[in-house]
């Protein structure tokens, strides 16, 4: 009896540590902005207490307030690595995961342009033996293709060598040789799958003949001269940049950080994989308005809401998740956090970058949103 309530005595103690810990690691100081501060007070303010979380190594990235085309606020607060002996400026990139997919969207809408492709071909006409035969490409750009397979736990199960990086060509053809019973028919609800847009820059490879980071770089970023922006992933033939690409990195209660390496599975791009700095999200946010490529009746295609067979509401334009006025998205992945927050009517731009595990990210972030964009119920996503 005695060893028992020693051993729940540890217990009860380790459990309090740990929640200790955990409230630390996830608590915040108080943002200082007052009812009556004037903007210009209110971005101060924020840029201060963004400072002040960096010193406490409670955040280390990058913000973006832009209103009307007038910055508002850039600003960059940390290191580029764990290394932490370069520190970040508004030209470093950082990699933008789920927020990857507005740049793949944009893509396909030039394809559509050069190539005459449709949004409502089938994919199979595309990728002939693409097991999914109702889906159009529209359904993969509105997450309504009932896909619910994920091409990452399809990868993990198959045999591989050490040598092994997964491309898009592999990522599809996994898809395509292992449908789900469990798939719905298109356009029956909204299912947010990385496999769709796996698939959507499949296609492009597939029409152009070139590689989705060849494409993207000489039909979208060349063009809207975003000359920091790119796609990377393991199957690039350059290497990562080191003078601009960030690294992230994992760093928890003052720890020696530990760099965020990709694996295998990061030889893909489409649902993620691209790379950009708050200078060149500047541009992307204004490309939205007016464009070299697009005009603005192409653009609004982006924003229109898919019609569901059912009563089951969906919000996902081309790569972004549209809210009344707001239209934004978010994304993470190895140790990246990324979101964008464009208003159309107020034409506001707000950008919030990090590259070190920040499991304080969403919490920052909604303290600081309700300040300067309005957003229902006070809270994103």
């Amino acid at each position: 009896m005695t060893i028992f309530l020693i051993l729940l005595g540890v217990i009860l103690f380790i459990s309090l540590v740990i929640w200790g810990i955990w409230v630390y690691e996830n608590s915040l100081p108080k943002l200082a902005i007052n009812a009556i501060d004037n903007e210009e007070q209110t971005i101060n303010g924020i840029s201060d207490w963004l400072q002040y979380l960096s010193d406490k190594q409670k955040f280390n990235g990058a913000i973006l307030y832009s209103k009307n085309g007038t910055i508002k606020l850039a600003n960059a607060y940390g290191y580029t690595s764990s290394k932490k002996d370069e520190k970040l400026t508004t030209q470093s990139v950082f990699r933008l995961a789920s927020v990857s997919k507005q740049f793949t969207a944009f893509g396909i809408m030039v394809l559509k342009k050069k190539y005459q492709v449709d949004y409502d071909d089938l994919a199979t006409k595309y990728i002939a033996d693409f097991g999914y035969p109702q889906v159009t490409i529209r359904h993969l750009l509105n997450h309504t293709s009932g896909i619910k397979v994920d091409y990452i736990k399809l990868a993990k199960r198959k045999k591989r060598n050490k040598e092994y990086i997964l491309s898009n060509k592999d990522a599809v053809d996994l898809l395509c040789s292992n449908t789900n019973s469990n798939t719905n028919a298109p356009l029956h609800q909204y299912f947010y799958n990385n496999s769709n847009y796996i698939v959507l820059a499949r296609i492009i490879e597939v029409v152009t003949n070139m590689s989705f980071e060849e494409y993207m770089q000489e039909y979208v970023f060349i063009p809207l001269q975003l000359k920091q922006t790119r796609v990377w992933n393991l199957c690039s033939k350059h290497s990562r940049d080191p003078d601009t690409i960030t690294i992230g990195f994992e760093a928890f209660l003052k720890s020696n950080p530990i760099t965020i390496e990709p694996n295998w599975i990061d030889g893909v791009a489409g649902d993620g994989g691209i790379f950009s700095s708050i200078q060149d999200l500047v541009a992307w946010d204004k490309i939205w308005y007016n464009n070299p490529i697009l005009t603005p009746l192409e653009m609004q295609e982006a924003f229109t809401l898919p019609q569901l067979n059912t009563q089951n509401p969906s919000n996902y334009g081309f790569g972004w998740v549209i809210d009344g006025d707001n239209v934004w998205h978010n994304g993470q992945w190895l140790a990246y956090n990324a979101f964008i927050l464009r208003n159309t009517r107020q034409k506001t731009c707000f950008v919030l970058l990090d590259n070190s595990s920040n499991i304080r990210f969403d919490k920052i972030l909604n303290t600081i949103l309700p300040n300067i964009i309005p957003i229902k119920n006070n809270a994103i996503p």
